[in-house]
């Protein structure tokens, strides 16, 4: 048996899942089982599942679910909904981005006031590096270049520090919370255990890869009162 024309699998997932076999459900009080479900009445005796990978150029489809449930997560932390009340429209909110270090000069795609505006020079320097190679890159780059994101110099470019970088990323992230914290604290007069009496500092972060293989950290940070998002800042 084959699937419809133009039917889509597992809601258009690139990279299905393919589960052959049955669920019984027992009775633990009588003892009988009865089989809830079996893909031997699936098209194919399989069911498709999807693969739920976050990556885009992994699977369109399985990404773009992540990406609007992912949204609705944040938008409720600050609107309201799923649990969170309204009143948290009213605490102080803040979007701040994470990024990495330069590790080296990268080719890129700059555009002039927005990504409507005109595209500039990649890296307008003169001069070699210490290899010998050019130093910058006059290039206008279309968005489907391939170079995007490499290092204009190989051997310049510090790939062992953007390695080290993105495996302490979430030791990174966790210095930085608890640094935050602190510093609010003593900007207050208060110790963190007082500002935590006082007010309660949540966030939510949602990691993104750069052309140039880094990662950094989009993170939305709201202060509540000291009973969660229900009490006032």
């Amino acid at each position: 048996m084959s699937l419809p024309e133009n039917r889509p699998v597992a809601g258009g997932c690139s990279r299905p899942i393919r589960l052959s076999g049955h669920v019984d459900h027992v009775d633990v009080g009588t003892g009988e089982v009865r089989r809830a479900f079996t893909s031997a009445g699936e098209p194919g005796g399989v069911l498709h599942v999807r693969c739920n990978n976050r990556r885009e150029s992994a699977c369109p489809a399985c990404s773009a679910v992540y990406k609007r449930d992912a949204w609705r997560l944040v938008l409720a932390g600050l609107a309201g909904g799923k649990g969170v009340p309204e009143t948290v429209t009213g605490h102080p909110a803040w979007f701040v981005t994470l990024t990495a270090p330069s590790f080296g000069p990268v080719h890129s795609r700059r555009q002039y006031g927005g990504k409507t505006g005109p595209v500039q020079a990649c890296h307008p320097r003169r001069g070699l590096c210490p290899h010998g190679k050019p130093a910058g890159c006059h290039e206008r780059h279309r968005e489907d270049d391939s170079r995007l994101g490499s290092p204009i110099c190989p051997d310049c470019y510090g790939y062992g520090r953007s390695v080290v970088w993105n495996a302490l990323v979430p030791r990174l992230w966790k210095a930085t919370r608890d640094a935050t914290e602190s510093a609010v604290a003593a900007a207050a007069g208060l110790t963190v255990a007082g500002l935590r009496r006082a007010a309660r500092l949540s966030f939510v972060k949602v990691a993104e890869m750069q052309q140039r293989g880094v990662v950094h950290l989009h993170v939305v940070v709201r202060v509540d009162g000291p009973d969660g998002p229900g009490s006032a800042p």
